[in-house]
């Protein structure tokens, strides 16, 4: 049975140009990637849409999680509870401890 895993959409501008930008996870893969169209797609490489990625592999995510928490969370004195949050409101399995 094929993992299509899960995906969302990050980013949306419509017109001219338009731009999406979508996060995808499957089995072994977190990819996030842009989709632009319109004129200047059209003008600088003579096609109707251009798309980009960066793909992360299964065994890079540690690596990742770590680099987005220094990213994301540096310098933030309630970056424990966003944690929990974040994983609260998008049913991320997490464990919470304490210890006086």
């Amino acid at each position: 049975m094929a993992d299509d895993g899960k995906s969302v959409e990050l980013y949306r501008m419509e017109g001219d140009p338009f731009r999406s930008v979508c996060a995808r996870l499957k089995q072994d893969e977190f990819t996030i990637d842009t989709q632009d169209m319109g004129e200047l797609v059209k003008k600088i490489y003579d096609d109707g849409d251009y798309e980009f990625w960066t793909n992360v592999p299964k065994e890079a995510w540690g690596d990742l999680l770590f680099a987005l928490a220094q990213e994301f969370f540096t310098g933030e004195a309630n970056a424990t509870d966003r944690l929990r949050d974040i994983c609260e409101k998008h049913g991320v399995k997490h464990k919470r401890g304490h210890w006086a």
